[in-house]
C-alpha cells in the first residue's frame, strides 16, 4: 500500500473545501435606487461569502429585462430608504415574473403595517435597515436556505400570545417564551405590551425570529442582534 503524504491529505481536504463553497455559491440581484446602497450591500455580500456572484440594478425593470434573456438568480434583494418607499405592485409582479426566486426587502421602518404588507406580496423576508451586518447575512443565508425572516414585532405588536406565535411559526411554546423574554428585557420593558407599544410607536424592530426547512425537516433559529455585538 502506498504512503500518503502530507500534501496529498492537503490536496483532498482542498479539494472538499472547494466543492463545499462551490456547493455554497448564489447568484443574488440587488435593486435599489441609491447607488451608495447598492455598492455598500454588494461589498458585504462579498466578504459575507466570496462565492456569491452579485449584479446590482437601479430598478426591477433592469433586473427583469436580464431575466427575459433566460438570466436567473438565487436571490433578489430589494433596498429602499423606508419601506413607504417600496412599490407593493411592483413586487408581486417580481413574485409573478420570479415566482422561484426569493425575494428580501432591506429599509428602514416606522410602521409594521406596511412591512405585514410586504410580506403580503409573497416576500420572504423584511429585514429592517437598524440590524447589524452580521444578522443581515444571517437573515440572508436562512432565506436561501428555504427559510423566512419575520421581524418578531410583528407578532408581537399584533398582540399574539405565545401559543399562537408558536403555532404561527411551527415552534414550541416554551421556545416563543425565551426569545420574547430577551425581546422585553434588550428593550428595557417590563412586559410584552410596553414591547408592542415601543415596536409600534417608535418603529424599533426588537430580534427577529426566522424558519428554514432542510431535507431533515423544520429548522428553528434566531438571528438578533445581542450576539452580533
Amino acid at each position: 500500500m502506498g504512503r500518503v503524504g502530507r500534501n496529498d491529505l492537503d490536496q483532498s481536504a482542498a479539494s472538499e473545501s472547494d466543492t463545499a463553497l462551490g456547493a455554497a455559491a448564489s447568484a443574488v440581484a440587488i435593486i435599489d435606487r441609491s447607488r451608495l446602497r447598492r455598492e455598500c450591500l454588494k461589498l458585504a455580500l462579498a466578504q459575507h461569502n466570496p462565492h456569491w456572484h452579485v449584479a446590482e440594478f437601479a430598478t426591477a425593470d433592469e433586473l427583469l429585462r436580464i431575466v427575459a434573456a433566460s438570466e436567473q438568480f438565487d436571490l433578489v434583494l430589494i433596498g429602499a430608504a423606508t419601506a413607504e418607499h417600496v412599490d407593493l405592485g411592483q413586487l408581486e409582479r417580481m413574485r409573478e415574473m420570479l415566482p422561484e426566486t426569493p425575494v428580501v426587502v432591506v429599509a428602514e421602518n416606522g410602521n409594521p403595517q406596511r412591512a405585514r404588507a410586504i410580506l403580503g406580496t409573497g416576500a420572504r423576508g423584511f429585514l429592517p435597515a437598524s440590524l447589524s451586518l452580521k444578522v443581515l447575512m444571517g437573515a440572508l443565508d436562512l432565506v436561501l436556505a428555504g427559510g423566512v425572516y419575520v421581524p418578531s414585532s410583528l407578532l408581537i405588536s399584533q398582540g399574539k400570545s405565545n401559543k399562537l406565535i408558536a403555532d404561527a411559526l411551527t415552534m414550541s411554546e416554551s421556545t416563543v417564551k425565551a426569545h420574547v423574554k430577551q425581546i422585553i428585557k434588550r428593550l428595557h420593558v417590563s412586559n410584552r405590551t410596553q414591547a408592542a407599544l415601543l415596536a409600534t410607536g417608535h418603529g424599533f424592530y426588537p430580534p427577529a425570529i426566522g424558519l428554514a426547512r432542510n431535507g431533515n425537516g423544520l429548522v428553528h433559529g434566531m438571528a438578533h442582534e445581542l450576539i452580533a455585538k
